[in-house]
């Protein structure tokens, strides 16, 4: 059984902008609905003065957001904070559409071609724009596209991805 996270990564401080407290910060998650006012979020790594932070103004840049967290009102609360993940609870994850799965349920697969062949586990994900990638070790790496005329199949309950190479994938 797949060992499930307490937290899932939804962002990421920045610097200071300001000050007032303002911190520049990035989404790095797929529902932008996390990044409102009054959501909570919280640390990673923590620090142990703040048990929370909640958006109490927030604006959308090129480059991502300008977030005012309560309590954060000065330049030098917001340097305090540095670069670190701003993370939830993953119970409080959003529900995907249908069909959907998440990274981290990806992370350690392992990977078969039709035929059986073992090519190795996925290490990590790509998120390319288009679709995403997943690179795949076993001594050798391999950049598997996710796309429906490669990978056949998924099934988290056997720990396993089936794909059908197209030509020069495995070179």
């Amino acid at each position: 059984m797949r060992m499930q996270p307490k937290f899932l990564i939804v962002g990421e401080t920045h610097r200071p902008h300001g000050l007032a407290g303002e911190i520049a910060v990035s989404s790095l998650t797929d529902f932008p609905d996390r990044f409102k006012e009054g959501a909570v979020l919280y640390l990673n790594p923590p620090i142990p003065e703040i048990e929370k932070l909640v958006i109490e103004r927030i604006t959308e840049t090129p480059r991502g957001y300008l977030v005012k967290f309560a309590g954060i009102s000065s330049r030098e609360a917001a340097e305090a904070i540095g670069k670190r993940s701003l993370v939830v609870p993953a119970e409080e994850a959003s529900p995907l559409p249908e069909g959907d799965i998440w990274i981290h349920d990806i992370i350690g697969i392992e990977v078969h071609t039709l035929d059986g062949e073992f090519l190795g586990s996925v290490r990590d994900v790509l998120r390319t724009g288009s679709n995403d990638v997943y690179v795949v070790q076993n001594g050798k790496e391999y950049l598997i596209p996710a796309i429906a005329d490669v990978v056949k199949e998924i099934s988290l309950e056997d720990n396993k991805m089936i794909i059908e190479p197209i030509p020069g994938l495995l070179e």
